[in-house]
């Protein structure tokens, strides 16, 4: 447990994914005060399950650190979907029913009875890694999360930037060619977890592969399989990983060339391949992108883990 300032100011965190939820409490110097409480998503629930999931939750976090409510000062929290970061409004989640229109603000605020801070969770964790994560002390940092899909934060001098309240820096949505066909396709479709694990099921189908002995059936390849199998010399998985690498690298470079960051963070399960894709990625973007700005660009692993989106809540 980390020691409490009494003159800190508290924040409650909270992570809503489509996966998992996360409740902490601390500070906005990064630090939580208590491991926080973690609880898979039941998605037959829906959003309203989510909700009484956080109730419970933040009173079993107030228990376990020995706080009381009046001692919290705000509530942020990261949320993975659509949503007005202005009205403090959900428009969308892909993932989980009944979050339409949804005024998380309100909700929260009526509550815990505190102000509250709402953002997506790729641009809560973008603000984490640049303010205490592997972007500390520079001042133009894009973040990006490659997991089950990909999503992104584009921070200056500290701050969010945020569009027109709509979000920024949505790099799942921007387009590069479909190897083989050339057709566009989105990010997303080609590069996330989800995507890559889908690529290298089809390219195997009915194939005899290492990446098929290694799962135990086509079914079970996922990403972690097809570096793995890259790694041992499967020709499929090195085509999968290279081609992944090309569409990742190619994206990075517009980035680079329309914004000119300071540093590159790449967060999700996929920043956790080895070698064989940092490499190849931090090649494709200085092949594609201009001299005089990529030499002035680094391309590093995010820094601050499964905690991420707690913290950049706290930061809010």
């Amino acid at each position: 447990m980390v020691k409490i300032n009494v003159l800190d100011s508290l924040a409650i965190g909270m992570e809503i994914g489509g996966t998992k939820i996360q409740v902490g409490i601390g500070s906005a110097n990064g630090k939580l005060i208590d491991a926080p409480i973690r609880k898979q998503v039941i998605r037959e629930n829906g959003a309203e399950g989510i909700r009484r999931d956080l109730i419970v939750m933040v009173a079993e976090t107030l228990d376990s650190t020995g706080l009381s409510l009046s001692k919290i000062d705000r509530v942020g929290i990261g949320f993975g979907g659509v949503l007005d970061a202005n009205q403090g409004l959900i428009l969308k989640s892909y993932q989980i029913a009944g979050w339409d229109r949804f005024p998380i603000q309100a909700w929260a605020k009526e509550q815990w009875g505190k102000r509250v801070l709402v953002q997506n969770d790729a641009s809560t964790a973008a603000l984490a890694e640049a303010l205490h994560g592997s972007g500390r002390g520079y001042n133009r940092i894009f973040y990006m999360t490659i997991g089950s899909g990909i999503g992104g934060g584009w921070i200056v001098d500290g701050r969010i930037d945020n569009g027109q309240g709509l979000g920024a820096a949505e790099m799942g949505h921007t387009w590069v060619p479909e190897p083989g066909s050339g057709m566009p396709i989105e990010l997303e479709q080609l590069c996330s977890g989800w995507a890559i694990g889908r690529r290298a099921r089809l390219a195997v189908e009915n194939k005899n592969s290492l990446m098929v002995e290694m799962a135990g059936s086509v079914d079970a390849i996922d990403a972690k399989v097809v570096y793995a199998a890259a790694k041992e010399g499967d020709a499929t998985a090195e085509r999968i990983l290279a081609e992944t690498c090309q569409g990742l690298g190619l994206a990075i470079s517009n980035v680079v060339a329309l914004l000119h960051p300071e540093r590159v963070i790449v967060g999700g399960g996929v920043s956790f391949m080895g070698p064989l894709f940092w490499d190849a990625l931090r090649r494709e973007v200085a092949a594609r992108s201009m001299p005089s700005f990529v030499s002035g660009v680094e391309v590093v692993r995010a820094g601050l883990g499964e905690d991420v989106v707690l913290i950049g809540a706290l930061c809010l």
